[in-house]
């Protein structure tokens, strides 16, 4: 539904190895609140990122 990205520095290498670390902050009523934090690899953060995302099962019936 929606997504933002912040990026914090400009000094990394994004073709070096990173870590990219995401947690559920709700799921609930068909919806997601996603936020995840990129590191470089000395540690550093660099980026924060938050989504809004629609879920929905195969099984689940439409309500339109």
């Amino acid at each position: 539904m929606d997504h933002s990205a912040w990026l914090h520095r400009d000094d990394f290498r994004a073709d070096d190895w990173m870590l990219y670390e995401n947690s559920t902050a709700i799921a609930a009523g068909g919806r997601a609140f996603t936020e995840g934090r990129l590191w470089a690899r000395d540690g550093r953060l660099v980026c924060s990122t938050t989504q809004e995302c629609l879920i929905r099962s195969k099984t689940s019936k439409s309500n339109l």
